[in-house]
């Protein structure tokens, strides 16, 4: 039997925090998860689409309205993604002292509320799915309601998951 590692960090900050797993703040493209003139291989986009429709499906079935994809996002969550395999490193703060907030201001993204999934080591859409809903960090922000948008970035191994809801 292979082992996989894997590891999880969920990141939502404002209303509540539960402890180093979960953060959040405040209470649909054709190149999913591509940053900024970034093209992945068909593979990619297919585990992006994936795991994007098993989040929406999985909030369709709790009484969530489905996310709405953002191009913009995405391309901060594939950024972060990248950033985190060429620095090597594993966190929501990059090693600059950047966390989710700042990127989503830094790209114009004005927000309500925000949060932040994270995973390393899955190939596959819906394994990180799986681990994603395992985690209650993980799950709590996935299957937070006041969430309207999102993208998803994924470079090599590394995911990561950006949601938000814009003011109004």
């Amino acid at each position: 039997m292979r082992a996989i590692a894997m590891v999880l960090i969920g990141l939502a900050v404002g209303g509540a925090t539960s402890g180093c797993s979960s953060v959040a703040m405040g209470v649909g493209g054709s190149n999913m998860g591509v940053g900024v003139g970034v093209a992945l291989p068909a593979s990619s986009r297919a585990e992006v689409q994936a795991l994007a429709q098993r989040i929406n499906r999985h909030r369709v079935a709790i009484g969530c309205r489905a996310l709405i994809w953002d191009d913009r996002l995405a391309a901060v969550a594939r950024r972060h993604s990248e950033d985190m395999a060429r620095r090597h490193f594993f966190d929501h703060t990059n090693p600059d002292g950047r966390d989710p907030f700042d990127r989503l201001e830094a790209a114009g993204i004005h927000y309500r509320a925000a949060a932040e999934n994270i995973a390393y080591g899955r190939t596959r859409g819906r394994d990180t799915y799986d681990d994603w809903i395992e985690s209650p960090g993980h799950r709590r922000n996935m299957e937070n309601c006041e969430y309207t948008h999102f993208g998803i970035g994924r470079y090599e191994r590394q995911w990561t998951l950006d949601l938000v809801r814009y003011r109004d």
